[in-house]
């Protein structure tokens, strides 16, 4: 086993603090710390959460936290992790972690992606590329959305990677729910690498948790807006406030006749 297999293994068999997959949803920073509450009927909150996927397959490999009040989520992982190298499967250089939520939808009521962070860490050697990518869509609709960040080496970094939905994003058009439905969101995050031309055969990289404190953090906000509303409500969750459009010009007064 080469060097760099030996840290792989270690990456795998350490104790890793869990990777934070986050929803963050209308309040979340003032509620989610009480955990006596309880979901509001008449608000947008969490029924259920499924996960599945090569990053989040095996027993004990994630974990699921709601808050009390269901707007808010955590989704613990600790396989995370792709890598590129010799000796290595070509499984282990693509992992992703499907994200299924039942969302309680008042009647009236739509809800959108709000906002992406994506935090890590990448180890890349020259001519290999990093893709970060979430695709996402809504039960029974055509619509969907993805979103991709990608580097290639050789660097050694951590980074962040931040994207918004409905608010001014150049990477997903707005998608929303269907009106006056519950209705299941499918949140597919997924990290790859591979060698691009004149990469060196023996060429490797790796994906992982972020080395400041071990976290790869996915920060989701929920918006919300009423069905036949052109534009969302100002940006309930945390992010830029969009202000109202400004009124349109008074009509040109008509000049008198001599």
């Amino acid at each position: 086993m080469n060097p760099y297999q030996d840290e792989i293994a270690m990456t795998f068999n350490r104790v890793l603090a869990p990777a934070i997959f986050a929803l963050v949803g209308h309040s979340f920073f003032a509620q989610s710390a009480l955990a006596q509450d309880q979901p509001n009927p008449g608000d947008v909150y969490i029924k259920s959460i499924d996960a599945k996927g090569s990053g989040c397959n095996n027993p004990g490999s994630y974990s699921v936290n709601l808050s009390g009040d269901r707007q808010a989520f955590t989704v613990s992982f600790s396989e995370f992790v792709a890598a590129l190298g010799q000796g290595l499967s070509p499984l282990e250089a693509r992992k992703n972690c499907s994200l299924t939520m039942t969302l309680n939808i008042p009647a009236g009521f739509q809800y959108s992606i709000g906002t992406f962070n994506y935090r890590g860490y990448m180890d890349l050697d020259a001519n290999v590329q990093a893709d970060h990518t979430t695709s996402y869509f809504f039960q029974g609709t055509g619509e969907t959305g993805k979103f991709v960040a990608t580097a290639k080496g050789p660097l050694s970094k951590d980074f962040v990677y931040t994207d918004k939905v409905g608010l001014a994003s150049v990477y997903i058009p707005d998608v929303w729910s269907p009106c006056n439905a519950d209705r299941a969101l499918t949140i597919n995050p997924s990290i790859s690498l591979r060698k691009l031309g004149g990469a060196a055969s023996n060429a490797q990289g790796l994906i992982t948790n972020d080395t400041v404190d071990g976290e790869i953090n996915q920060v989701f906000g929920l918006k919300y807006r009423r069905c036949g509303q052109t534009q969302p409500n100002p940006n309930p969750g945390p992010g830029p406030i969009l202000p109202p459009p400004p009124p349109p010009p008074p009509a040109p007064k008509p000049t008198a006749l001599k």
